[in-house]
């Protein structure tokens, strides 16, 4: 399941998951570019040290960024194979009742999960169209599953991921790309730390694997669905919880 030759693009790459992601496909042989709206002291580590890595700086709400970030990549490598849409809103956001939910807690979330999100295929498809082949995955959650109370703006983004999935790989799939997505239970990393308030010791006893879900846990199924052996998948939202939610 070798990735080597791939060019891969991965937003909200600068910590946490995004950057878990960075370096598995650095070891399966992948050229990476990282995206993110500030480049960070480990972003910039890796950058420097690898010649297969690229940072570009862009904020996904904006299509002309997005489109910047793509034609930089191309210029530098001339193709992009990849795209994971792994940027979101999750861990600075309050729990609230729905009814407290203001107009703009509503775009903020939505500008990032799910505008920021079609910015970014938008911005890489006509390159995959041309070369007849791409592979897109969204990073959804597994709240969509499980209809988590008090988040209904971050919940009901995650289903416009899911949704936006399944209606894009029916309508790219005859250019030859496939469109797929993860959905995370609650993982534990540097920001969701800062925030927890004991939360992951309350999800741990819920999943049918009882323990801490960590950014690697998600690696193997992105690797997969990033390759060669996921050629005839799309429309898919794999869920990787421990078996906390069933689908």
């Amino acid at each position: 399941m070798s990735l080597a030759g791939r060019v891969i693009i991965v937003t909200g790459a600068a910590g946490g998951i995004g950057l878990a992601y960075v370096r598995r496909f650095l070891a399966e042989g992948a050229s990476v570019v990282m995206t993110d709206v500030a480049e960070t002291p480990a972003v910039r580590e890796i950058a420097s040290a690898d010649p297969r890595t690229l940072f570009v700086a862009a904020d996904i709400r904006s299509g002309a960024e997005t489109e910047r970030m793509a034609a930089v990549v191309l210029e530098r490598f001339g193709a992009i194979d990849v795209l994971v849409n792994n940027a979101g809103l999750f861990t600075r956001l309050t729990r609230c009742p729905f009814e407290e939910l203001t107009r703009e807690d509503w775009d903020q979330v939505f500008a990032v999960n799910v505008i920021g999100t079609y910015n970014c295929i938008r911005s890489v498809v006509p390159s995959m169209k041309a070369r007849g082949s791409g592979k897109i995955i969204n990073v959804a959650s597994n709240v969509v599953h499980k209809g988590l109370p008090l988040l209904l703006h971050y919940v009901a983004s995650k289903g416009a991921v899911v949704a936006m999935t399944r209606a894009l790989a029916r309508e790219l799939g005859p250019s030859g790309i496939t469109v797929n997505a993860v959905a995370p239970g609650y993982v534990l990393h540097e920001e969701t730390m800062k925030t927890d308030f004991g939360r992951n010791a309350r999800v741990v006893p819920l999943r049918s694997l009882a323990r801490t879900e960590t950014p690697e846990d998600l690696c193997g199924a992105v690797v997969f669905l990033s390759s060669s052996d996921s050629d005839f998948m799309t429309g898919q939202t794999l869920i990787i919880d421990g078996g906390e939610v069933f689908a």
